[in-house]
């Protein structure tokens, strides 16, 4: 038989088709075997092997948070023969007895931390006893890197904390993090420094603020109490005192009542404080009959949609002017001026003033004043306004608009960092500068206030913040707040507060104290807050920061 001619076309095209093949995979593996592109590698660049959190210091470089070693104390279970007696010899080191300690291991399987923090010289006498005892491969003394707050519950809620692994939880520890606690720096270099964070506060002054609060706390049973010291010059804030604290170095065992910062995020209605500033509104405007004394017969009546509205004194204040109506706190005088004055001008000097903004002093929180817009008010806001109810504010914007009643009329920026320094080398990265936001007053405004103030220490509600040898301006409150599930006044709490300056004719500094809820009787701003802002004024003195003349 013969062959197929088309079978031997086909025989021919796979023969050489599979050449073919064999000659490319041979070209490939060539190829592949004599390349001369070099291989490329990725090496993690060197990088600093741990990071040093930054201090925080006080204005006067007291340290109020550090980074401290310490040293747990570690069983190795798997090489302990003896658990009975390695636990006899750690036990006096670490304050646990040995049955404690043998109860402790036992919730463990291989390693066991028996003590979390131990101080060096407890670690070094420890190590000496296990050497002695031959265990130092059953048990292990490790070194760590812990934070420690000097001041423990002084200022506590506006440094704040870290955890256990070195982060910034609240206050200053968290919104500085990536200063005090920044990424490692690549390079030969082992640790990686934080910066360095000097606070404008004044440990003294905080000192001498904390111990009116506890006063107050002890003596009135407060709900919560706050106090600011303020700068009258700089805006810097010297003290932020807020009741009830914690111990940093314990923040485990802290309530969240504990941890809030009352002075900048508790909201409320400021009572007769806020005549301060209203009446600053009143006259800045100058639309206000101020100069014809108003009387008061202890109530004052307005109409208003063809209904009279009355509104109550604490008691008849007679013939009342503007400064008198400070050091007696007429509410009636006050509301009467504000009637005569136009509504946008008596509302948009409050706004100047920050009564309806937020203050960024590099905290997590920034709370926002609120003031309604007068569109949406009634006949009755305005003078309600004016005698500090029917708007919401906190301590720290009070304590703020205050700098605007100092000579100048100028509303300062508050500031709490003083300057931030490289934890390297030292070297300076950012330092505060007097900040004016603007001049909101007029001086002649700003001089009848402060006369005013000057004059309720002698005369008025505020004569219990009297220090002698130096001039004391105050303006004390009182206020019914707002009970938000009723909607009534009448069975809300009270706020008792009181705003100083000082010296009132040379103003320095702006203390602000406010008690919430406090129980007894006589729980007025007069008889809580002025006393303790006259003995923070005698604090001041013995520290040499006021002047006391002897005339």
């Amino acid at each position: 038989m013969t062959t197929s001619p088309n079978r031997s076309h086909i025989g021919l095209f796979r023969a050489l088709t599979t050449l073919l093949f064999i000659i490319i995979l041979i070209r490939v593996a060539f190829l592949m075997l004599n390349s001369s592109s070099p291989e490329r590698r990725y090496e993690d660049p060197a990088v600093a092997e741990r990071v040093e959190r930054g201090t925080i210091l006080d204005r006067n470089g007291r340290i109020l948070a550090i980074q401290t070693p310490y040293w747990g104390v570690y069983f190795h279970l798997n090489a302990i023969d003896d658990l009975p007696f390695v636990s006899e010899v750690v036990a006096p080191f670490v304050q646990m007895s040995s049955a404690q300690i043998a109860e402790r291991a036992a919730s463990y399987t291989t390693y066991a931390q028996i003590k979390e923090r131990i101080d060096e010289q407890t670690a070094q006498e420890l190590a000496v006893a296990l050497s002695k005892n031959r265990l130092q491969n059953q048990v292990t003394i490790e070194k760590r890197q812990g934070r420690t707050w000097p001041a423990f519950f002084h200022g506590v809620q506006t440094i704040g904390f870290t955890n256990t692994a070195g982060e910034g939880i609240e206050g200053i520890e968290l919104s500085q993090e990536r200063y005090l606690n920044p990424w490692p720096e690549v390079g030969e270099s082992l640790v990686t420094y934080g910066d360095e964070i000097t606070l404008t506060l004044d440990l003294d002054i905080q000192y001498a603020v904390d111990v009116q609060l506890q006063a107050i706390a002890s003596e009135w049973e407060s709900e919560w109490a706050t106090a600011i010291v303020l700068d009258a010059r700089n805006g810097d804030i010297l003290a932020l005192g807020s009741w009830p604290w914690y111990d940093a170095n314990l923040f485990g065992r802290s309530k969240a009542e504990e941890r809030r910062n009352n002075a900048i995020t508790q909201m409320s209605e400021p009572g007769s404080v806020f005549k301060l500033f209203s009446l600053a509104s009143i006259l800045n405007a100058g639309e206000a009959d101020t100069t014809t004394p108003f009387f008061c017969d202890g109530s004052y009546t307005f109409w208003a949609g063809g209904k009279p509205i009355t509104i109550s004194c604490s008691s008849p204040h007679g013939s009342v002017d503007a400064e008198t109506m400070i050091s007696k706190s007429c509410n009636g005088a006050i509301s009467h001026w504000a009637l005569q004055t136009d509504t946008d001008a008596f509302y948009q000097t409050l706004v100047d003033l920050g009564f309806t903004t937020s203050w960024d002093i590099d905290l997590p929180s920034r709370a926002r004043s609120l003031i309604a817009d007068p569109k949406t008010w009634s006949a009755r806001s305005k003078p309600t306004i004016a005698f500090g109810q029917e708007l919401m504010t906190s301590a720290l914007h009070l304590a703020v608009a205050a700098t605007a009643l100092g000579p100048s009329g100028e509303l300062l920026t508050p500031h709490l960092i003083l300057r931030r320094n490289s934890g390297s080398d030292g070297s300076l990265l950012y330092e505060r500068v007097r900040t004016p936001v603007a001049q909101v007053l007029d001086p002649a405004v700003t001089q009848t206030i402060r006369d005013g103030m000057a004059l309720a220490t002698q005369e008025g509600t505020g004569t219990r913040a009297r220090v002698d040898g130096i001039k004391v301006g105050i303006k004390t409150g009182t206020a019914q707040t707002l009970n938000p599930e009723t909607g009534s006044y009448v069975d809300g709490a009270l706020y008792a507060s009181a705003l100083a300056i000082v010296p009132i004719d040379e103003p320095r500094y702006i203390i602000y104290v406010g008690s919430h809820n406090p129980g007894g009787s006589d729980i007025w701003g007069a008889n809580i807050a002025a006393p303790a802002i006259g003995e923070i004024i005698r604090s001041l003195a013995s520290q040499g920061k006021l002047i006391v003349s002897k005339e």
